[in-house]
């Protein structure tokens, strides 16, 4: 019995160990600057794609209140290689399956492995992409 429980609390902390490393090492991260109701910035990481002139991340669900507040609050911020980019950001649902693919191409096996170990698949996937465009 002892051996049971010490595996199943060995296994917790590794699930989310490997989730983590995934997230991380699995490609290219960039930090969110997002508004917080203080008024400062909550920094996140996120996944970024690119195709061509359209830039996406996904963060949040349709209807989080950052995401209904993104025209109210200005630029959204990310850093990128170490660069402070603002960029003008809208919801883009229609979007939600080419970013997918996206990620996916530029991912891989991070992606993949991520979306078994947290059941977050395409179809699960209730996030809402964002597309960026680059404030000059």
């Amino acid at each position: 019995m002892k051996r049971v429980i010490f595996f199943l609390l060995a296994m917790v902390p590794s699930y989310f160990l490997v989730v983590l490393a995934a997230s991380e090492l699995g490609g290219e991260v960039v930090t969110l600057l997002r508004p917080n109701v203080e008024g400062g910035f909550d920094e996140v990481r996120v996944w970024i794609v690119d195709d061509g002139d359209v830039t996406l991340i996904e963060h949040g669900s349709q209807g989080d209140e950052w995401l209904e507040g993104l025209k109210a609050s200005g630029p959204i911020s990310l850093v990128r290689d170490g660069i402070k980019i603002d960029y003008s950001g809208q919801q883009a649902s229609a979007l939600h399956a080419g970013y997918h693919a996206l990620r996916r191409e530029k991912y891989g096996l991070a992606d993949h492995m991520i979306e078994v170990l947290t059941g977050a698949s395409v179809d699960a996937c209730d996030g809402m992409p964002l597309q960026l465009q680059v404030i000059n």
